[in-house]
């Protein structure tokens, strides 16, 4: 799988009730399921992970998807992302909680930021671990440049 960029981390968070349906699948692709997360097996081969773990970004331990992918085409790295947050958002809002489900993402993986902002995730501008509200803030504001670069038309055009 691809090494996460930890020291430059952005959060998202994902609104409850977000999701109605999980993605469809293609018909090669397989869900695999384990008490941690869920991987995605592409003809049978390991392509993508993603996982619920426990953070403490707040002072306190919450749930954080973690998504690992192998290396494939950007195309196929947004289908894999976009079946593993489908299904592990439905299966997060079962669970009775007063939080929202968040992600952890590398400020450098604008495909993935794009592709969470389409699936409904909102940035994260306040204080965490790892960033004061000033930060956070200022990695946004960079991220959000760098977007509207890449996708001067937006994310489908």
């Amino acid at each position: 799988m691809e090494d996460r960029d930890l020291n430059n981390e952005i959060l998202m968070i994902l609104p409850r009730r977000t999701f109605f349906k999980a993605s469809c699948l293609p018909g090669n692709w397989e869900i695999d399921q384990d008490p941690a997360g869920l991987s995605v097996l592409v003809d049978q081969q390991p392509a993508a992970y993603a996982s619920w773990k426990d953070e403490d970004d707040f002072g306190m331990d919450r749930p954080a998807i973690l998504f690992d992918v192998r290396r494939c085409d950007a195309r196929t790295k947004l289908d894999l992302f976009e079946a593993v947050i489908s299904r592990l958002a439905i299966a997060y809002d079962q669970i009775p909680g007063k939080y929202p489900l968040y992600i952890r993402l590398s400020e450098t993986d604008l495909d993935l930021i794009a592709q969470a902002s389409h699936l409904g995730f909102i940035p994260y501008f306040g204080k965490w671990a790892k960033k004061t509200p000033e930060q956070s803030e200022k990695s946004w504001q960079m991220i959000t440049d760098s977007l509207r670069n890449r996708y001067p038309a937006g994310l489908n055009a």
